[in-house]
């Protein structure tokens, strides 16, 4: 019963505010208004009640790295069902990464699938093109006191093509899992639902990716210049709004001078301004799946499809670009 109330509050929460967590992108969460109540509500309340009680029996990589989501407040439970689609599925990055970044989080006593190996350092020799996991492989170095260890990965990282923790990814499983679920009800409440599951992903390790650069004065001289190039390198190369958005200010934080603080600055509000348009299309797109008529509807989850297939194809950032450089598709 524990396990039951655990998981089923998780996903309740996220099934009641699916719309107003997709509507507000990061530039509008201070001033979005409540979205209305959806027609869909009771339907999609029915649907996840029926997702949580099939997630108990997780049997699948997709299953538990979604009862892992779910699991909000029981760690030892979240890392297990992570390590399980990391075992079952080994090369899917989106399990590397939420086992790894799970793992980051302190407990005590430790947990098994955790001390095995260690996950982060696992997933950025896995993942070996991605700056993510070496940044967060900084922040522990930096943490443990190792100021050249942590000047290195700093360097490392700002050498990496691209920086994704597969978020984009994650809309992926959730859309595909909700939309094929065997059960007889509008495809736009199963749309609903799946895009409010993928805006309400967590990603609480993240926060721990300026750490290195807000060291005490002393420290932080030594670590400016690694720390602008690093977050340069985020704020250019990360596939999601999130971790872009950290590398920004990374990148201000340590900007040698006042012209490459501003340009930052800039950069910021160019991309606040992406997000915000997005996040209009997105309000957009779910007043249509609220439709009367049917044809609308149908033509709106065509629409989400696409959206969710180019975010896991080539990250929220780029689709976002690509969608508002051609609306007529939608």
């Amino acid at each position: 019963m524990i396990v039951t109330f655990r998981i089923g509050a998780a996903a309740a929460l996220c099934a009641i505010g699916c719309m107003s967590a997709i509507a507000q992108t990061p530039s509008h969460l201070s001033d979005a208004e409540p979205a209305p109540p959806s027609r869909w509500a009771a339907d999609a309340g029915r649907l996840d009640e029926q997702i949580r009680l099939r997630l108990l029996s997780a049997d699948d990589p997709r299953s538990h790295w979604i009862a892992g989501q779910f699991d909000a407040t029981d760690i030892a439970s979240k890392v297990k069902h992570y390590a399980a689609a990391r075992t079952s599925a080994p090369r899917e990055n989106l399990y590397l990464a939420s086992l790894a970044m799970a793992c980051l989080q302190p407990v005590q006593p430790t947990l098994p699938e955790c001390d095995a190996v260690d996950r982060l350092a696992d997933w950025a020799t896995r993942d070996s093109d991605n700056g993510l996991p070496t940044m967060l492989l900084a922040a522990r170095a930096s943490k443990r006191g190792d100021n050249d260890a942590t000047i290195a990965y700093l360097e490392l990282a700002a050498g990496k093509p691209r920086f994704d923790e597969y978020s984009s990814r994650g809309w992926l499983e959730y859309w595909q899992y909700v939309m094929t679920f065997p059960v007889d009800i509008d495809r736009a409440a199963k749309a609903e639902l799946a895009a409010g599951y993928g805006a309400a992903q967590s990603l609480p390790a993240l926060a721990l990716v300026p750490g290195p650069c807000q060291a005490p004065p002393g420290i932080a001289e030594t670590r400016r210049g690694a720390c602008a190039k690093a977050g340069g390198a985020m704020a250019e190369r990360s596939l999601a709004a999130t971790s872009r958005t950290i590398g920004v200010g990374i990148a201000e934080r340590n900007a040698a001078d006042e012209r490459a603080a501003l340009r930052e600055r800039a950069n910021r509000t160019a991309l606040q301004t992406l997000l915000a348009r997005c996040g209009d299309d997105d309000r957009t797109m779910l007043t249509r799946l609220e439709s009367p008529d049917a044809s609308i509807r149908a033509r709106a989850v065509d629409g989400w499809d696409r959206i969710i297939l180019e975010k896991a194809r080539a990250g929220e950032i780029a689709e976002c670009e690509r969608r508002l450089a051609a609306p007529a598709q939608r």
